[in-house]
């Protein structure tokens, strides 16, 4: 079949044309050969979508892998599993380092966007040689999981992770978006198996955020609470459908929903294709949670705000608070996070601590990362992400589990868009809880107000599960939820491509083989693709405005409703404290004062070489007070402690390494006194001070000029007699 859409010779004729036809001629045969290479691509797309949503297990990881642990056989099962990374061909792993494990989001797609492409999470563990594991779950929950079985379920899988490698470095989790908390939760209930934790875009603060923008916390009010989901989970067959979640997403962005992502794809329909169809391989496929347990999300934090106040409490009594977590903890946010912006990413800090002082004097180390561009996927599916955020991560992770007790930014110092390259390439700034409020903070009047819309869910729920919810036992049948399910417009909007669903869809695939033998590329100058390009700015103006306008007036609804007086009045919350939070509320400020001084004179004496070397190199650092801690650091001090003491594993050494860092941070004069005894009562103690200026030469990031007048004073103050410090051994 000869058509205009696989043969362009179709328009030429012998008819001369202006220079405006010819344009106009050439711009028509490119867009008919687009239109049939992007119905290509919806036919693709729809067929993978099919084929994902019909394997329960799928996922859009691009490695090898093997599950070791699968929670369905749990004496409560659970529908997560388990499984090792296989490294790709020429990268090699090595067991005893420390083991990284990824865990994704179950908030509406299958699991694997942590390692969809090579730099990835897991892909960059892998590079650097780490054991890789890896956190799944499948499609469809398990009947009668609820979210506490996966809450108390998922600690064997930490548990075993932490007995195949016992004597390396304590793991490395790492937690993207909803599957941060549930990390978390974890390390709440054995921190002694954590080393840091990486929460990527995790919002753990539910109600923060900045009027004027951060719409999406305000659905749960405007809806009227957690009712909703109630009866789509009843309508569901006690199913709730993922794709409802992603539909909210969604219209966070009805510019890029209804118009971007198909048009970049159809702009630019020769080099798109791919990218494209990986990402909806992954956007497209939808999986589900039982009712009880979205009920559960959306009750415990999204409505009720209780991950922070340190009174969420399991069914069988276990208290799970962030300050439990021992490990370092590091937040990665973005400012153009619409899902999880800044304000609910970090604010968390501010909820759990009154000042930085007090994280200190608690012993916990808190780390963020501020990206000022890049929303909310991106965090875990942009290649420039990856090489920069994602790959400092895995550097810097053992820098980070030495860093004594504070509150820091993780400060990237090379360029975004530029790839990660040399030495010096990020550092830490200490940071206040002021820094953390200011990127988005409620004041008294927003709290009062989220905490009345939670007060009316929780009350609207309960009228509904006792009057309503039992109705649908009645007529609620397998066949009513398939039906549910299968005809949900997003779905549809996948499926209705797939040759399965529509036969008539095949047609494209010989077209699409026609036209990439023929393809015809335009001038880019071309006045019709400019003004086809002019006539998306404007749709794509027009939606950004009208959404914009939309949120503002959801923003207005929502606190007109539930600032009311008369509202708060009815519902109980006119006089309460709006939002409890530990920091002013269940803290003993004397109390921690007291267990940070004795953690200070427990690790006051130098008993070793080790301990001498690493006290010395922290006084050099605050003496000459640097703020950088250079990821070859850590690398070099590891390697010569093994020089000093080679029995010692890693584990001691990082532990050893905190603990001087945390004695001269706190009290440097005990900590010079302490030393001064070591290095007089043992016979290499003056040694000492020249095996750290030889070592000092392989520290990136330290100035060897600092190095030598640090030494000058600490000598100086040690009383010891060396007659030339500035000699190098």
């Amino acid at each position: 079949m000869t058509n205009l859409f696989s043969d362009p010779t179709i328009l030429q004729n012998k008819i001369p044309l202006s220079p405006a036809a010819k344009e106009f001629q050439d711009y028509l045969t490119d867009f008919s050969q687009r239109s049939v290479l992007f119905m290509d691509i919806m036919r693709k797309r729809g067929n993978q979508a099919v084929e994902m949503s019909s394997n329960n297990g799928a996922t859009v990881l691009s490695f090898d892998f093997e599950i070791l642990m699968d929670g369905a056989t749990f004496s409560r099962p659970i529908n997560y599993w388990l499984a090792k990374m296989q490294a790709p061909a020429g990268v090699v792993t090595d067991d005893t380092k420390r083991p990284f494990v990824i865990q994704d989001p179950r908030a509406g797609q299958s699991p694997g966007i942590g390692g969809m492409k090579k730099d990835s999470e897991i892909g960059d563990a892998l590079k650097n040689g780490h054991p890789v594991y890896f956190v799944g779950f499948n499609a469809a929950p398990i009947e009668g999981q609820t979210y506490e079985d996966v809450i108390k379920g998922q600690v064997a899988f930490y548990e075993k992770i932490a007995e195949l490698h016992p004597e390396s470095p304590k793991m490395c989790a790492m937690g993207n978006c909803a599957a941060g908390y549930l990390t978390m939760f974890n390390a709440m209930q054995r921190p002694d198996l954590f080393g840091p934790i990486v929460i990527a875009g995790s919002p753990l603060s539910y109600w923060n955020g900045v009027r004027g923008k951060n719409p999406m916390r305000y659905a749960g009010g405007l809806l009227g609470g957690s009712w909703i989901n109630s009866l789509l989970g009843d309508l569901g067959g006690g199913k709730f459908d993922g794709s409802y979640l992603i539909e909210n997403f969604n219209n966070l962005n009805p510019a890029n929903t209804l118009w971007s992502k198909q048009y970049n794809l159809f702009a630019d329909i020769d080099n798109q294709g791919e990218r494209y169809l990986q990402f909806e391989r992954w956007w497209g496929d939808f999986i589900q949670f039982n009712t009880s347990e979205i009920k559960w999300l959306v009750d415990k934090l999204f409505i009720g705000n209780e991950l922070t106040t340190g009174n969420l409490t399991l069914e069988d009594g276990t208290v799970l608070d962030p300050r439990a977590i021992t490990s370092p903890l590091i937040t990665f946010v973005s400012d153009g996070d619409n899902i999880s912006p800044p304000a609910q990413s970090a604010g968390w800090i501010a909820d759990l601590y009154h000042d930085a002082d007090e994280i200190r004097e608690h012993g916990k180390t808190i780390i963020y990362c501020l990206n000022h561009k890049v929303g909310h996927l991106a965090i875990f599916t942009a290649s420039k992400v990856g090489k920069r955020e994602d790959e400092l991560f895995v550097e810097n992770i053992d820098s980070i589990d030495i860093m004594p007790p504070g509150l820091y930014e993780l400060v990237i110092d090379t360029p975004e868009g530029q790839e990660v390259s040399g030495e010096l390439r990020s550092h830490y700034e200490p940071r206040s809880i002021d820094d953390i409020k200011a990127l988005g903070w409620n004041n008294q009047e927003d709290d009062r107000a989220f905490a009345t819309a939670a007060k009316a869910s929780q009350s609207i729920s309960q009228i509904y599960d006792k009057m309503v919810h039992p109705l649908f036992k009645n007529f609620a049948t397998p066949q009513i939820a398939a039906l549910m399910k299968n005809l949900h417009p997003l779905r549809q909007s996948y499926s209705i491509f797939a040759e399965s669903v529509n036969p008539w869809i095949k047609i494209f695939a010989d077209l699409a083989s026609k036209v990439n033998a023929q393809r015809v590329h335009i001038n880019p100058d071309n006045q019709f693709l400019k003004l086809q390009q002019q006539y998306s700015d404007a749709i794509v103006h027009y939606l950004e405005t009208d959404s914009a306008k939309q949120d503002l007036k959801h923003e207005k609804k929502f606190f007109d409703i539930w600032t009311n007086p008369l509202v708060q009045k009815f519902w109980g919350t006119d006089k309460i404290t709006p939002r409890l939070t530990p920091s002013i509320t269940q803290l003993d400020r004397e109390q921690i004062t007291h267990e940070a001084q004795q953690r200070v004179i427990d690790n006051l004496p130098v008993t070793n070489q080790i301990q001498a070397m690493y006290r010395i190199i922290r006084l050099i650092i605050a003496f000459r007070e640097q703020k950088i801690v250079p990821e070859l650091l850590v690398r070099v001090l590891v390697q010569e402690a093994h020089k000093l003491e080679p029995t010692w594993n890693d584990r001691e050494i990082h532990e050893v390494i905190r603990n001087q860092a945390i004695v001269v941070a706190e009290d440097t004069d005990a900590a010079i006194a302490a030393l001064k005894t070591y290095l007089e009562t043992n016979e290499n103690g003056h040694a000492m001070i020249e095996i750290v200026r030889e070592v000092s030469t392989k520290l990136g990031g330290i100035k060897q000029a600092d190095v030598h007048e640090a030494l000058k004073v600490l000598v100086d103050k040690l009383g010891l007699k060396i007659s030339n410090p500035n000699h190098k051994k």
